[in-house]
This record gives structure tokens, sequence and C-alpha cells, in this order.
């Protein structure tokens, strides 16, 4: 029984949810940016408005990059233990061979 282990399935299923998360929020995103303070009637919610459109357009921006460095490390993680398990077996039946 060996005690290096990674669940494969899971691994994937949490890379493709993460590389989803920019794409899955780039419509909202957009369409806060395209929402005009003006359309809100009175200057001081228009203002309002108009810095939240960009906070939020900032804040999903944040999220993708977020979400892409670390469906990046999830890659190294899973080429590493993929490199692990390979050598492992190699370094076995070279032993075994002996």
């Amino acid at each position: 029984m060996s005690d290096l282990y990674i669940d494969g399935a899971m691994l994937t299923r949490v890379r493709s949810n993460l590389s989803n998360i920019c794409e899955l929020m780039t419509q909202p995103a957009r369409e806060m940016m395209e929402v005009t303070g003006s359309a809100m009637g009175a200057s001081a919610l228009a203002r309002r408005m108009d810095e939240f459109g960009d906070e939020w357009s900032y804040g999903i921006g944040k999220l993708g990059e977020f979400a892409g460095g670390a469906v990046e490390a999830l890659d190294r993680i899973a080429q590493a233990f993929e490199a692990a398990d390979t050598a492992l077996a190699g370094a076995l039946q070279q032993a075994a061979e002996q």
C-alpha cells in the first residue's frame, strides 16, 4: 500500500470548476460595467452606480486571475504526482528485477 495518493477525478473536477469561474462571471461583470449611472436618475446615485460597476468588474477580474493561478497550480500538482508515480513504479520494477 502506498503512502502517496491523489484523487485524480476530484482534482479534475476542482480544476474544471476553477477554470469556469472567470467564464461564468464575465457576462455579469460586463453588464455591470455597461450600466450607466445616469440611468439611475439622481446624481449621487448615478455616481455610486458607476463606481459600483467599476468595483464589480475589478473584483471579478481578480477572481478570474486567482482562479487561473489555482488552475495552473493544480496542473503542476497533477504533473508532480504523475512524475512521482512513474518514478516509484520504475524503482519498484527495478528492485523486483534484482
